[in-house]
């Protein structure tokens, strides 16, 4: 770099030698030829200051050069790279704009992410290769880069870039003479992307305005320089603003209006070198040396030509080369001084052959690139045949394994299934053990239960052998001695001895009755509570551990104020309950409810056995003992089963208050 450096400061300043020696042989002329204009020219006063603008790195690019760097690989640096060219293409420096574009292009086929997180920045990159290409006068070459901009940004939902690029085309295609084909991509961009991109609006304004003008449409192009100079205005836009006062000069020029012309050339060129907009000052100064040609002042063309093509010498700007060299050419032929327009004419030609070198390098780097390309290809396909080679090697490794594990799984698998039905066959036996286990211990509590079973049946066999014992002593006892009583009374005289026998046996009888009496209940229910001789039953058969039962009296207190007759009713018939249940429910869990409400006693018997259909079981003996005993206390049975549901049994028993005096 410091070497292509000091060759363009050793050209600069031989340019600008020569530049010196131009102006004094041309001021020398100039007073003569100024004297011989008419009376306009002649009060016309002295307009222009002409000076070059050496191509030395300002400070105001050093933080970018410093950011630069330090900028890691990648999003940062790439972030560097777009302000450094915005920079660029403000003061015209076409090389810097050129070597970025290029550098962040290169970058970026280095940057190992996926080809969506590219596409954006693809898009800018393009978009700077091509406004670098335009200010070449490479105009099919700044297309092309353009086309490629818009279809990154398109494929990176890019609205900005989408905008940016199409005014990039639009402007090739003026200069190519398309002027229609840019006003309808202009119109077109403006309206889908105009309200959310004031500045490229601006822009695309200003070339609407240009394409109109090249179609000599003054009134349209006015129009649209008009809406360009208010929106800069507004948005307080300086480089729009100039860039549109520049283009309504170019306006009066084309309408002959050269004064005006003169007056906004001048005016704009000074505005934008006091700012640092070099490449509007460039362009103002080819404008305005243009402009003295018309005006037939050639001398004066060519000193402000010879500035405009210094500074596009020291930006490598062809584009402005060319233009100013095509009019200075023409400058010196009307002034008859053919050697310097020869000389001038012979620029021109180097100019235009660095374009079309540029040109021919950019077409021999695309063949290279093609070839190289080519090259790639062929050491892939190489590459590829050598991987054919090496995976159908792999494959016969591959089916020669496969075969070995193939005759060893047919090896192994009638080993592994031996082991698995011997594994089967354990498992089996263990689980006939385990099913032999239980099967031994639900036989161990069939027994107890049984045995359970018989200490109830033995205690209901006494108590009926109780009872019948009772109604022999009624019949023997009670009934022979009214049997007595009867043959005396009816032998009975007045005499006062004998009733007073009788009077005897009827107390001794009446004592018997009552003996018998307490005989016949039994002494628990006179010496504990009705509730507590339940409780005192249900834990010596809840004592196994193989069954909850649950007992809840309520009001216990009434309920233990029941009638003898009825707490010995009920206590048979939960135990008749619970022998059932032990015996066919398989139940673990009972629930006793007692309650006594409006006089109506109310048993609930409910266990989750495995219950049994109503409809097809009999009763047996047991029920149909219950329910004697619930009719002969005017009660209602009510049975609600079914199969793995459990069984509820409810009991309602109307109670009456009555009198059990004797």
């Amino acid at each position: 770099m410091k070497t292509k450096h000091k060759f363009y400061i050793t050209r600069i300043l031989g340019s600008f030698k020569l530049f010196s020696l131009a102006i004094l042989l041309c001021f020398s002329n100039l007073h003569a030829q100024e004297a011989s204009k008419d009376s306009a020219n002649e009060d016309r006063p002295q307009r222009i200051t002409f000076s070059t603008i050496p191509n030395t790195r300002e400070d105001s690019l050093t933080p970018y050069y410093e950011a630069l760097k330090n900028a890691d690989f990648g999003s940062q640096r790439f972030s560097v790279f777009e302000q450094l060219v915005e920079e660029h293409i403000k003061k015209g420096n076409t090389d810097s704009i050129l070597h970025y574009g290029n550098l962040y292009v290169k970058e970026l086929g280095n940057w190992e992410k996926p080809d969506v997180s590219k596409n954006l920045h693809y898009a800018k990159a393009h978009y700077f290769l091509g406004i670098g290409n335009h200010f070449n006068g490479l105009l099919d070459k700044s297309i092309e880069w353009h086309i490629k901009g818009l279809q990154e940004a398109e494929a990176a939902n890019s609205n900005e870039y989408q905008f940016k690029n199409k005014i990039g085309l639009a402007h090739n295609y003026i200069l190519k003479s398309e002027a229609d084909k840019a006003i309808a991509m202009l119109t077109k961009a403006i309206a889908d992307f105009g309200a959310e991109f004031p500045d490229q609006t601006i822009q695309a304004r200003i070339l609407l305005g240009n394409a109109q003008l090249s179609k000599q449409a003054y009134v349209l192009a006015k129009k649209e320089f008009d809406e360009g100079l208010r929106m800069a205005t507004d948005f307080k836009n300086l480089e729009k603003e100039l860039t549109v006062k520049l283009e309504i000069a170019k306006l009066a020029e084309a309408q002959a209006d050269y004064e005006k012309a003169f007056q906004g050339y001048e005016s704009v060129r000074n505005e934008a070198l006091s700012n640092g907009f070099i490449a509007i000052y460039f362009e103002g100064s080819l404008l305005l040396g243009r402009l003295y040609y018309k005006e037939e002042m050639y001398e004066t063309a060519n000193i402000a030509l010879s500035v405009a093509y210094i500074n596009a010498i020291n930006r490598e700007n062809l584009q402005f080369q060319r233009e100013a060299l095509i009019v200075q050419a023409r400058s010196f032929s009307k002034l008859e001084d053919y050697k310097n327009a020869y000389a001038i004419l012979t620029q021109l030609f180097g100019v235009n052959n660095q374009i079309n070198n540029k040109q021919q390098r950019e077409i021999i780097k695309e063949l290279e690139i093609q070839y190289e390309t080519l090259q790639k290809e062929k050491a892939i396909s190489t590459l590829e045949e050598d991987q054919i080679v090496k995976v159908a090697e792999l494959e016969r490794q591959k089916t020669i394994k496969n075969a070995f594990l193939i005759g060893f799984l047919i090896i192994l698998i009638p080993v592994i299934a031996l082991l698995y039905v011997y594994y089967q066959k354990i498992q089996t036996q263990s689980e006939l053990t385990k099913k032999q286990e239980e099967i031994n211990t639900q036989k161990v509590t069939a027994l107890k239960q049984k045995q359970e079973l018989n200490l109830i049946k033995a205690s209901v066999e006494g108590q009926d052998e109780e009872r019948k014992r009772i109604a022999q002593e009624l019949h023997d006892s009670i009934g022979g001695n009214l049997a007595g009583i009867k043959l005396q009374v009816s032998t009975m005289t007045s005499d006062s001895n004998k009733w007073k026998e009788i009077n005897s046996q009827l107390d001794e009888t009446y004592q018997l009755v009552r003996d018998i009496s307490h005989t016949l209940i039994p002494k628990k229910f006179k010496q504990h509570a009705f509730s507590d001789l339940i409780r005192e039953y249900i834990k010596s058969i809840s004592s196994s551990g193989k069954i909850k039962i649950g007992f809840y009296p309520h009001p216990e207190v009434d309920i233990n104020a029941l009638d003898e007759k009825v707490q010995m009713e009920l206590f048979k018939v939960i135990q008749e309950l619970m022998t059932n249940t032990l015996k066919h429910a398989e139940a673990n869990n009972v629930d006793i409810h007692l309650s006594l409400l409006n006089k109506e006693l109310s048993l609930l018997f409910e266990d989750n056995g495995q219950g049994f259909d109503i409809s097809k079981i009999k009763e047996g003996i047991g029920f149909e003992n219950i329910r004697s005993r619930i009719n002969q206390l005017n009660g209602l049975l009510h049975i609600d089963s079914s199969k793995n549901r459990g069984t509820v049994i409810s009991i309602e028993i109307p109670i009456k208050t009555t009198s059990h005096e004797i």
